[in-house]
């Protein structure tokens, strides 16, 4: 965990904000972001860091907040196609697969 990440969840939590952290633990082919890159997301749905942008994150946003709300972690797999990647302008598609840790 990065320190920025670290010291971000001590502040949330001294404020009694729900919160997520969501990483990637696994990246295959050309994902934009790599194994480790993770990100906070708060119940009010603000984000510190990133896992790449774009769909895939919003994804991971709004899975996050579910789970914020169900109070449980889960993982994800999200999955780029070469074509779906062509379609909003990116060279390349991948694979990855993200854990999303409720913080409590």
């Amino acid at each position: 965990m990065r320190k920025e990440i670290l010291e971000k969840i001590i502040k949330l939590k001294k404020d009694n904000t729900k919160l997520a952290r969501a990483f990637i633990i696994q990246a295959k082919s050309s994902s934009p972001r790599n194994t480790g890159t993770e990100m906070l997301i708060t119940e009010s749905g603000n984000t510190f860091g990133s896992i790449g942008g774009g769909q895939d994150e919003k994804k991971v946003i709004e899975k996050a907040l579910d789970l914020i709300k169900k109070g449980k972690s889960e993982k994800l797999k999200l999955t780029l196609t070469r074509k779906e990647a062509a379609e909003i302008g990116w060279v390349c598609g991948g694979q990855i697969d993200i854990f999303i840790q409720i913080i409590s």
